[in-house]
């Protein structure tokens, strides 16, 4: 367990002591200058709101901390329709995380990654408090050690988000642990007053390239209320139909020869023994060859040599089946209620969120890797590639074995004992297969999340006016995300084995045939596993806020809090799995030898916080001095206590200046923040897998075993035990983080103009990353600070992990678990600006308003550092591959929407700007594309209020009436003179048409991305998107 001392802040008391001197010596020193009322001042009441970052109100429209705001209207016109929609759209997202994009290596959800840091380093809450992470917890062998367990935004229905806070800043020192590259808060809806909204939209990329894929979204929101309660239920159902990857030029052929990459198809298909592929034509037209008919593959005439076959036949091109996208459905459910018991005193609030989601993923079908046999010699598989067969079996074409295996198992690998070859058992060696009468391999997952929040809030003036801007809040948190994986179409290794020995042909597997195995064979060879995971979150928190006192420029504001929270997570696979006995469950990124998907999980712990912050005004615009319009200061600083690893204590100063007057801001930030250790690298358990090494240590001159100098102590090739899983021991990882900025808006320049530009820095140290044997031994051999007699370096960088043989000192084990080792390096430039003309500004009718914006991010500099002894890594402006993703230098959009009546339209320019393939060998050219949208509200006249006449009361049903000239009028019934009809279904009601990707731009071609072709975390393979909806409001 680790502990980190608490850090003096004396200096704070200090430092708040200086400024209220300053203060009240300026009161003496000047006059307070007359100014325009503005906000805060007599005469002008504007409401004061809690900002993402800060637990004290503000009126301020520009404050210390920079922030993202994405309203309700702002989500609608980026042609926003999920959770991946809005993170690709985000200038300020980079680096890596799961999305929809991915089959393969996602699970179903999305998350988001500000600063490229990693998900796992941005805290998403909802209404200001955390959520459950998703419910897999398992430590992803070799592929996912870096993404740990985060909050999925596909958990938040688009049609109930008020606003979305994205505070792009380390905010540990209000939230605690993960706010480390920034914080996401979404805001629910909470007062929807004696208002009902429906809602239906349907989208397909049915007009450009792609094939259909329907995407198609639904809801109900309700209110009511009075100025005392109120109450909101809402329903959502959104579907979303499957694209797949022989739907566009660019992914329908894994072979990417033809775009100057790779050829990424598969070596394993049915048919193909070593280096040759069985040919139907040469026998008959028989879709398997003859059994037992010639010695050896070389000498069958039924099979070719693979490169003598047309190109697009020599491997198997697995995208002509796989999704691209998986289909997915969730329907939502939502209920809040907000009640005044004792005016503003006491308030009741609470809510109840639930979602079910159905992610149906798939792959390509199973390839038999690695051998499912082995022996005392080979431990890792008789043979290197495809599989072994045994002469025996009743399929095998052959007659002469290519190897006969003594049987028996490596004591140093006792679990290989269950794939033990029977002694005297000949084999033909180097088969391959897929298992395509199988089909493809299906991964379903479902979600079912929970989450109810209920608490008071109220103010204490009540108690006396010193108390009437004191305000507090306590509330709960319950929240729950329960998850269950059906992968289908594995590979049972020990029905394979038994199969495969089989010498009946009627339940014998058939790995030469093209796959002509039958019903009954396929269903006791390929199975179904089953994994299910649970996290929970149980939060208990109190805060209060208000004014201590004032000072000549204004209330010294503070906030102080507590909170206590119970985390739990729980992942556990099927018996099967957690026996490693299967195949085709894995897609190793880093490992030379596929391994289970992941290993069981256990955990929980308990937190408890305490937390602070104060705002100091030293000058403000009703009392100041030149150059100093005003100036606000503020300190924030949380600790927080782990039943599981220590504390921690974390500050964060702030500023906000405007010089002159409230045109231009200045403003800055310095914060510490953290990341804890997740439950899943805490508590995953460990297991021993065997991958091949590269010993840099040699044997030395005068060797005691004789050997010739420069010898390997480890033979080339060696397979040794490395263990992987959950680390206990981990400590939280740290950031240092500047932030400086400025806001102007010159209105009496240019009025409805504003700029901003905010620059970064975040020195990020003691991350938690895994890394292979090979990593760790080179690190240590680099950094030893000697050698025993044997060769065996003593001493240097992860000595302790790496177990040596103590007389030859060849490798035994190196413990691979995750560690506290890497170090990161990034900086940049968030810039906006925003203009809206109102063009009755003209002196003429009002013709309406144009809207203009653009947001942007410029990654100046992202540096890691695998380890201490390891150099310096550079990966601004380059895709570095599925364990990192991508880091363009440039990211932005820019839009202009046009206002008028009930007509809002406009367009929007997304560009990721180019950047290098991973070897720098070539470069991903830039991705610009074109969206538009139309929306046009229908706004009716009011019901007649005042006397018309000839208007019957009665709906047309009295007398008739005269005009001036005597001539008879119809009287008008009450339908025509008010809200009911068919005018009043078409009042409030809203048309979209919209389309995304105008042009239908395919991705950029990534060579280094082996799933599709491009980079799923800077773009989508949809192509043109067109959609439309009908809103009705009531």
């Amino acid at each position: 367990m680790c502990h980190v001392k608490r850090r003096a802040n004396t200096g704070l008391c200090l430092a708040i002591i200086a400024v209220v001197l300053c203060s009240v010596i300026g009161t003496q020193a000047q006059e307070p200058t007359p100014t325009p009322q503005t906000v805060g001042q007599p005469g002008v009441t504007i409401e004061e709101v809690i900002v993402t970052g800060s637990n004290i109100p503000t009126a301020e429209e520009v404050t210390p901390q920079p922030v993202y705001i994405l309203n309700r209207d702002l989500i609608s016109q980026l042609g926003v329709r999920n959770a991946t929609d809005l993170v690709l759209k985000l200038p300020m997202v980079t680096g890596v995380s799961i999305n929809e994009n991915l089959t393969t290596l996602g699970d179903g959800r999305t998350d988001i990654d500000l600063r490229g840091l990693g998900s796992k380093e941005t805290l998403a809450l909802q209404d200001g408090r955390r959520l459950a992470t998703d419910g897999f917890a398992g430590y992803k062998v070799g592929a996912n050690h870096f993404l740990t367990p985060t909050v999925d935004l596909n958990l938040f229905p688009i049609g109930l988000i008020d606003h979305i806070d994205i505070l792009l800043d380390g905010a540990s020192a209000i939230y605690g642990s993960d706010a480390v590259g920034g914080v996401v808060n979404i805001w629910l809806i909470h007062r929807f007053q004696n208002h009902a909204e429906v809602y239906f939209s349907y989208g397909n990329t049915n007009l450009g390239a792609s094939n259909d894929q329907a995407e198609r979204l639904a809801y109900v929101l309700g209110g009511v209320g009075d100025d005392k309660t109120d109450i909101v239920v809402y329903a959502e159902w959104y579907d979303r139909d499957a694209i797949f990857s022989r739907d566009r030029d660019i992914s329908s052929n894994a072979d990417w020869t033809r775009f100057g990459g790779f050829d990424n198809r598969s070596e394993d298909f049915a048919g193909r023994v070593a280096d040759f592929v069985y040919q139907p034509q040469l026998n008959s037209g028989a879709r398997s060859p003859t059994p037992h008919a010639f010695p050896n593959v070389q000498s069958d005439p039924q099979y070719v040599p693979r490169l003598s076959l047309p190109r697009s036949q020599q491997l198997f091109n697995q995208n002509a089946l796989t999704p691209a996208m998986a289909p997915v459905n969730r329907e939502y459910l939502y209920g809040s209620l907000d009640r005044k018991i004792l005016d503003q005193y006491l308030e009741l609030f609470s809510d109840f969120k639930y979602v079910r989601g159905f992610w149906d993923g798939a792959w390509a079908p199973t390839p038999f890797t690695p051998d499912v046999f082995t022996d005392a010699t080979h431990p890792f598989g008789i043979s290197s590639e495809g599989i072994s067969v045994p002469i025996q079996n009743p399929f095998n074409p052959f007659t002469v074995a290519d190897y006969t295996s003594a049987g028996g198992f490596d004591p140093k690998h006792p679990d290989t004992k269950v794939s033990a070859a029977p002694p005297g058992t000949g084999f033909t060696t180097g088969v391959h297969y897929a298992g395509l009468e199988a089909g493809l391999r299906t991964d379903k997952v479902t979600t079912d999340n929970f989450e109810f929040t209920a608490g008071l809030r109220g103010n204490l003036g009540e108690f006396g006016d010193y108390f009437k801007t004191w305000q507090w809040e306590s509330g709960f948190r319950y929240s729950e995300d329960d998850r269950s994986e059906r992968l289908g179409g594995v590979v049972n290794n020990d029905a394979l084995r038994a199969t495969l020995l089989d010498t009946n042909p009627a339940t014998a597997f058939n790995p030469f045939g093209l796959n002509q195995n039958s019903p009954a064979v396929i269903n006791k060879v390929f199975v179904t596993t089953q994994r299910f995971g649970k996290a929970s979150l149980t939060l208990e928190d109190l805060k209060v806020t208000g004014d201590l006192f004032s000072l000549p420029a204004g209330p010294l504001s503070f906030a102080i809090g507590g909170e206590h929270r119970t985390e739990y997570e729980k992942d556990q696979p099927d018996p099967l799995t957690a026996s490693r006995q299967i195949t085709g469950s894995a897609f190793p990124i880093t490992e030379p030898v596929p391994v289970p998907n992941f290993l069981p999980t256990n955990g929980s712990r308990d937190v408890w916080s305490l937390y602070w912050e104060v705002r100091v005004p030293v000058t403000s615009p009703t009392w100041n001095w030149y150059g100093l319009h005003s100036l606000e200061l503020g300190y924030q600083e949380r600790f927080d206590h782990y039943s599981d690893f220590g504390s921690t204590e974390r500050p964060k100063f702030l500023f906000r200046w405007q010089p002159i007057d409230s045109s231009l801001t200045l403003r800055g930030t310095y914060s510490e923040a953290y990341h804890a250790p997740a439950l899943a690298e805490l508590y995953t358990s460990q297991a021993q897998i065997f991958v091949p090494v590269d010993d840099p240590a040699t044997a030395l001159p005068g060797d005691p075993l004789g050997r010739t100098p420069g010898t390997p102590l480890t033979p080339p090739g060696t397979a040794i035990k490395e263990t992987v899983g959950g680390n206990p021991n981990l400590n939280a990882e740290v950031a240092y983080e500047w932030t400086y900025g400025v806001v102007w808006t010159p209105a009496k320049l240019i009025k409805g103009l504003t700029l901003s530009a905010d620059f970064y820095h975040i020195d990020f140290r003691n991350l938690t990353r895994g890394r292979d044997a090979n990593i760790i031994l080179a690190n240590n051999w680099v950094s030893s600070t000697g050698t025993l007699p044997n060769g065996a370096p003593t001493g240097g960088i992860f000595s302790d992990l790496i177990e040596r043989d103590p007389v030859t000192g060849a490798v035994l084990d190196v413990n691979a678990r995750i560690e506290n080792v890497n170090r990161a390096w990034t900086e940049g430039l968030d810039y906006a600006a925003s203009y809206q003309l109102d063009t009755s500004i003209f002196g003429h009718d009002n013709l309406g308003t144009f809207t203009f914006t653009f947001d942007g991010n410029y990654l100046d500099r992202f540096i890691t550092q695998p380890s201490p002894t390891e150099l310096k890594v550079n990966f601004n402006g380059r895709f570095v591959g599925p364990r990192f993703g991508s880091f363009p230098r440039n990211r932005w959009y820019t839009s202009l929407f046009y206002d008028f009546g009930g007509l809002d339209t406009g367009l929007i320019v997304h560009y990721v700007g180019q950047y290098w393939d991973n070897d720098k060998s070539r470069k991903i050219r830039e991705w610009t594309t074109l969206d538009l949208v139309v929306n046009y509200t229908f706004h009716l006249p009011e019901p007649v209020t005042e006397p018309v006449p000839g208007y019957a009361k009665d709906v047309g049903k009295n007398a008739e009436v005269t005009d001036q000239e005597k001539k008879n009028v119809t009287p008008i019934s009450t339908v025509e003179y008010s809200s009911s009809g068919w005018r009043a279904w078409l009042n409030n009601t809203t048309i979209t048409l919209g389309m995304n990707n105008v042009f239908d731009q395919d991705p950029p071609f990534t060579a280094f991305n082996g799933q599709n072709g491009y980079d799923p975390w800077q773009a989508n393979i949809r192509g043109r998107i067109w959609y439309v909806a009908l809103k009705k409001r009531f």
